[in-house]
């Protein structure tokens, strides 16, 4: 069971970062590069793309837009990660949530300038029973001091649409929670 799940999630972020990439395109990104062709597990990232002049390092999210039972909202997507051994070391060393979470930011911000780029985000909330997803796009520092993305349907009206409520037949029953 666990192993079908490691399978459905990979296949679901996988997806969304096709997504994700075609519909830079659409909205006039240029130069879109999937990172994870160049390097397998990219820090952070997985797309970059540029826009109006402006390169952007970009964390491509997917998620199922219901939890499962799809009786509630997934109202936040993980966007920074620090792994749980990293996480409760700097909790021993007497680190609250909030300088975790802005030594994480600061990562990202080093591999972004590092790739001469703003660090951004895209989120791909997946509905697989009707085959639908949406596509948001915003930056990182818009979030705070935040390692997540709001999600609510009040959050998705101040980010960039890049898709609403899109048909696509690469979304399969197969990925629901």
């Amino acid at each position: 069971m666990l192993l079908q799940s490691v399978e459905r999630t990979s296949e679901l972020g996988s997806l969304g970062e096709r997504l994700a990439a075609e519909c830079l395109a659409r909205a006039g990104f240029s130069e879109v590069v999937n990172l994870n062709c160049v390097r397998r597990h990219y820090p952070f990232a997985d797309l970059i793309g540029v826009r109006n002049n402006v390169r952007f390092l970009i964390g491509v999210k997917t998620r199922n837009e219901m939890r499962r039972g799809r009786l509630k909202m997934n109202e936040a997507y993980n966007l920074v990660l620090v792994s749980n051994p990293k996480n409760q070391a700097l909790k021993l060393q007497g680190r609250t949530v909030e300088e975790i979470t802005r030594m994480a930011l600061e990562e990202v911000h080093q591999l972004a300038r590092a790739e001469r780029a703003k660090p951004a985000w895209i989120t791909v909330p997946i509905n697989a029973t009707t085959a639908t997803f949406s596509a948001y796009f915003g930056l990182l520092d818009d979030l705070g001091c935040r390692r997540s993305v709001p999600m609510t349907y009040e959050a998705r009206r101040r980010y960039l649409a890049l898709a609403e409520e899109r048909h696509d037949d690469r979304i399969a029953p197969h990925l629901l929670n």
